[in-house]
C-alpha cells in the first residue's frame, strides 16, 4: 500500500512538473511571452481616414481592413464616426470594415485605429491562403505573340520564377529598348494598367503572382502613402517586387492592407471619398504585446485565463498569486531548515503587512505590539477568565495598542506609527495569547525562538514577495503555481533530518 500510495505521489509530481513546465515554455516559445519584466516590444499605432460628403440619404461606407500576415498581427482595432453604426464582416476572406447611417449630410470624416504587433522577428513569410487569387486574362493573337517574345527574352538570364519576374519587369520598364514590350504596354487598360499587365505576364510564364497594397511600418507620420507592390511565388514563401525598380523589397515591415481585387473603399450615398493613411511607433511590455495578439488570435490559453478578467479582479490576483510562494518558503523553513514558527500562516500574514509597512518598519511595529501585548495579557493570566472573555480583553488591548502607537507617533512627527493599523488585529490578538500560553507553559526562551523563526521566515518571504522578477513570473505564468505544488508535495514526503538536527547530532558524527 505504501509503494503504491509513493508510486502515485510521484505520478502527480511528474504530471504537476511537466503541465507547469510545459505550459510556461508554450508561453515563451510560441505566445512570445518574455521572463523579463522589462522586456519591450514595437507597436505601430495605424490610422485610416475616411473623409466624403453625404449625400442627404442612407450612407454606407465599407473599407477594407488590414491583415494578419505571419508575424505582423493586427490588434485592437477602433473605429471613430459619430452617428455612424459600425459592424466588421468577413466576406471571401478578407475583413471589412462597414459604417452606416439612415441619413447624412454634408461632410463628414470616418476612423479606423489599430495596433499591429510583432510577434515573430525572425519569420519567414509563407505562402499559404493566398493562392487563389481572381482569374487572369489568358492572352491569345498577337498579345500572345508578344508576351511569348518578352517572356523568352527574360528567360535568358534563368528560369527561376523571381529572376523570370524581375526581368519581365524590367523589359516593361524600358519600353523604347524592348518593342514587344512597347506594344504590350499600349494594351495594358485592357488588363486593368501596368500592374494587371505584368501579372497576365507572370502568369503567361508560368509564374504565381499576386498584387498587394500596403504600408511599410519603418517610417511614421501623416500622410502615409498605401502603395502596390507584386509578390512572386517561390516555393513555400512569397517574395515581393517592387514593379516601379523590378528589385525585391524586404517586407518584413510590410503591412497587408490589399491583395488583388479586394475593394480598399467603398462609399455608397456620398461623393468625393478621400483615404488617408498615418502611423506612430511606440514600445510597450512583450507581454502585453503577447496577449492582445493571444486574444487576437482566440488562444484559448489566454482567453480562459488571468488576463480574460476585468484589470481590478487582476490587480487582486497578483497578490493572491504570490501567497503559494510564501507558503513554500514556510515549508523550506519548518520541514527543510528547522525553524519554528508560530503558526503555519502567520508569517505569510506578516510578510504581507511587511509589503505594506517595508520591512524595518513593520519588525519594529510587531515587536512593539507584541511585547505591551504580552505584559498585559500576563496581567490577565491573574484573573482567572474564561477562554473567550480573555481573548476578546486581548483584542481589545490590541487595538488600544494601535490606538497609542498612531497617536504618539504622530504627535512625535512621525508617519510611521500610522501603519500599525496594517497588521491584522484578531490574526495579532491570537499570536498574543499563543505565546503567552507558551511562555506559561515553555518558558520565554522557547517564545523567543518561535518569535524569531516567525520573524525570520516572515522576513524571507518579504524580500521575495517583494521581488519584482518575482511578481512578473506570478502574474505572467500563474501555471508555475503547479510547479510550486509539486515542490511542496516533494517537501512534504521527505523524512529525513532536518538541517538544525544535522547540526544538532554532529557531534555524535564525529564520536
Amino acid at each position: 500500500m505504501k509503494n503504491k500510495n509513493k508510486n502515485q505521489l510521484l505520478i502527480l509530481i511528474s504530471l504537476l512538473l511537466i503541465l507547469g513546465v510545459g505550459v510556461s515554455v508554450y508561453k515563451i516559445s510560441v505566445l512570445g511571452f518574455s521572463l523579463s519584466p522589462d522586456a519591450k516590444e514595437t507597436v505601430w499605432t495605424v490610422e485610416a481616414a475616411v473623409t466624403f460628403v453625404a449625400d442627404g440619404g442612407p450612407v454606407e461606407v465599407s473599407l477594407n481592413m488590414p491583415d494578419n500576415l505571419n508575424d505582423l498581427v493586427v490588434a485592437n482595432i477602433q473605429e471613430q464616426a459619430p452617428g455612424f453604426d459600425f459592424k466588421s464582416v468577413v466576406k471571401n476572406g478578407s475583413s471589412r470594415g462597414i459604417w452606416t447611417a439612415k441619413s447624412a449630410t454634408g461632410p463628414h470624416k470616418i476612423y479606423m485605429r489599430a495596433d499591429v504587433y510583432r510577434q515573430d522577428v525572425a519569420g519567414v513569410r509563407s505562402a499559404k491562403g493566398r493562392e487563389n487569387g481572381p482569374k487572369i486574362s489568358i492572352l491569345t493573337g498577337s498579345a500572345k505573340t508578344l508576351a511569348d517574345s518578352l517572356i523568352k527574352d527574360a528567360r535568358k538570364k534563368g528560369n527561376d520564377p523571381v529572376i523570370v519576374s524581375k526581368e519581365l519587369l524590367r523589359l516593361m520598364n524600358q519600353p523604347e529598348l524592348n518593342v514587344s514590350s512597347s506594344r504590350l504596354l499600349e494594351m495594358k487598360s485592357e488588363f486593368g494598367g501596368s500592374l494587371g499587365l505584368a501579372q497576365v505576364l507572370l502568369n503567361q510564364a508560368g509564374v504565381t503572382s499576386q498584387r498587394v497594397k500596403g504600408l511599410f511600418l519603418n517610417g511614421e507620420g501623416k500622410k502615409r502613402k498605401i502603395k502596390g507592390y507584386l509578390e512572386i511565388k517561390k516555393g513555400d514563401s512569397w517574395v515581393m517586387l517592387d514593379p516601379a525598380k523590378a528589385t525585391e523589397i524586404d517586407s518584413d515591415s510590410f503591412l497587408l492592407w490589399q491583395v488583388n481585387n479586394e475593394s480598399m473603399l467603398e462609399v455608397i450615398g456620398g461623393s468625393k471619398s478621400k483615404l488617408s493613411f498615418s502611423t506612430v511607433t511606440t514600445k510597450i511590455l512583450a507581454n502585453q504585446v503577447a496577449i492582445d495578439t493571444g486574444l487576437n488570435k482566440d488562444s484559448l490559453l489566454i482567453d480562459f485565463s488571468i488576463y480574460s478578467l476585468p484589470l481590478q479582479a487582476q490587480n487582486s490576483f497578483k497578490l493572491l498569486l504570490l501567497i503559494p510562494f510564501g507558503a513554500l518558503i514556510v515549508v523550506i523553513m519548518r520541514n527543510l531548515v528547522g525553524v519554528s514558527t508560530s503558526g503555519t500562516f502567520l508569517p505569510i500574514l506578516i510578510a504581507l503587512t511587511f509589503l505594506q509597512t517595508s520591512l524595518l518598519a513593520g519588525l519594529a511595529l510587531f515587536l512593539l505590539i507584541v511585547s505591551v501585548g504580552l505584559v498585559l495579557r500576563s496581567y490577565l493570566s491573574h484573573l482567572n477568565l474564561l477562554l473567550v472573555p480573555r481573548i476578546s480583553a486581548v483584542l481589545v488591548f490590541v487595538i488600544i495598542i494601535y490606538l497609542a502607537i498612531s497617536v504618539i507617533s504622530y504627535k512625535m512627527g512621525s508617519d510611521v506609527g500610522l501603519l500599525v493599523t496594517f497588521f491584522p488585529m484578531i490574526i495579532i490578538s491570537w499570536t498574543i495569547e499563543r505565546m503567552s500560553i507558551l511562555w506559561e507553559e515553555e518558558g520565554p526562551k522557547e517564545v523567543f525562538i518561535q518569535g524569531g523563526g516567525t520573524l525570520l521566515t516572515a522576513s524571507l518571504i518579504y524580500l521575495l514577495l517583494s521581488n519584482r522578477f518575482v511578481g512578473h513570473l506570478t502574474y505572467s505564468f500563474p501555471e508555475l503555481l503547479l510547479v510550486v505544488l509539486a515542490v511542496i508535495l516533494m517537501i512534504g514526503s521527505y523524512t529525513g533530518y532536518r538541517l538544525s538536527e544535522l547540526r544538532r547530532f554532529e557531534p555524535l558524527g564525529r564520536d
